[in-house]
């Protein structure tokens, strides 16, 4: 960085390694719900269980001293893509990854109104850097009051999914845990548009903003010379396996030419 004072990036938490791993689950998840959505539920939990990790990690790196523009970074990276181009990996609160996945949003929520309002004065360093978005916007000022807003709001949100995932639970129950919980398998895979471009969307301006605020904020630590570190190795090869893995699933058995079924804001074209 460009003062001694300040210290060094969190290369497990946002090194190279856990970069480009996280990029290409991203992609893997996102190519296996448009060619192959039997497995995209594995690929779901793959991510969840991910997210999890580097969620923990930036709660034991959250405290004075650490660098705040990286703990803003892991929160970027936690919600890089999204978990479904069907809905169906977003609307099905009664499954038990849908469950852990609210509730890993609204522990989330509660650190980001937890870093908004009170973890940034703790963890600020005057002097060192504090870009924070595209345009060298800082955490200062209107980007902090929209943290707060949008923080705020997502844990009135995920605590009202989470009671309505324990009704949808407890409804599905009383048909039996089988019938209740069993997947119907569908006939064609459907993909709704909207989903679809909105998930490259965000990749694409995920993988930009992360890049941008690390070479912005001149950190250092977390470029190729860190990458030997096992908590940099392990997402690296998890994701590039599982991104090589689709592609050739993709690729030897045509998946690309399976008919599919395409929506359009919930109508069928």
């Amino acid at each position: 960085m460009s003062s001694t004072q300040c210290p060094s990036g969190n290369s497990d938490l946002y090194g190279v390694g856990v970069r480009v791993g996280l990029y290409a689950q991203w992609v893997a998840t996102l190519l296996v719900t448009v060619f192959d959505p039997k497995t995209e539920s594995t690929y779901r939990i793959a991510n969840l269980i991910i997210q999890w990790s580097i969620f923990l990690g930036l709660c034991t790196q959250s405290s004075q001293g650490d660098p705040v523009v990286g703990a803003i970074i892991t929160q970027y990276l936690l919600f890089g893509s999204l978990s479904s181009v069907t809905g169906d990996g977003i609307k099905h609160f009664s499954h038990f990854s849908g469950i852990f996945r609210i509730v890993f949003y609204t522990a989330v929520s509660a650190y980001g109104c937890w870093f908004w309002y009170e973890g940034i004065d703790d963890m600020f360093i005057p002097g060192c850097a504090d870009v924070a978005f595209f345009g060298g916007v800082t955490i200062h000022g209107w980007f902090r009051t929209l943290g707060k807003v949008v923080s705020v709001l997502g844990v009135v949100i995920c605590v009202g999914l989470v009671f309505y995932s324990v009704y949808a639970t407890k409804k599905r129950l009383n048909k039996g845990f089988r019938e209740g919980f069993g997947r119907r398998e569908k006939v064609r895979p459907r993909v709704e548009l909207v989903l679809l471009v909105l998930s490259m969307g965000l990749i694409g301006v995920s993988i930009s903003l992360v890049e941008y605020l690390i070479q912005k904020n001149e950190i250092d630590g977390v470029g190729r010379k860190e990458i030997g570190t096992v908590g940099q190795l392990i997402p690296l090869l998890a994701g590039g396996l599982g991104c090589a893995m689709s592609v050739w699933k993709i690729l030897v058995h045509r998946l690309f030419l399976k008919k599919r079924c395409w929506f359009l804001f919930g109508y069928h074209l």
